[in-house]
């Protein structure tokens, strides 16, 4: 058996695996990024959470409608802000 026929064996063996190995690698990338993307977001309602339960503090309304509120808010603008990073860094 000459060397090329036992590297097309070899390769033909493994290439499933490989083809495996790169999808399941690729699956991880989604998820990082994913997770990534989650945790951007979740800081911009923190954010609006404080926010708006200070401003809930200081008109008198109950603190934890205007957290609501702001965090809501929040995530809104966390959104729209990775949504504007995303599409800056695709340039």
């Amino acid at each position: 058996m000459e060397k090329q026929q036992a590297e097309a064996i070899a390769k033909t063996i493994l290439e499933p695996d490989l083809n495996a190995q790169a999808e399941l690698r690729r699956k991880r990338e989604a998820e990082n990024r994913s997770l990534a993307v989650r945790r951007f977001i979740a800081g911009f309602v923190l954010v609006g959470f404080a926010i708006g339960a200070a401003a809930a503090f200081f008109t008198g309304e109950r603190f934890t409608v205007g957290g609501l509120w702001g965090g809501i808010g929040g995530a809104a603008v966390g959104w729209v802000v990775g949504a504007w990073r995303d599409r800056r860094r695709a340039a």
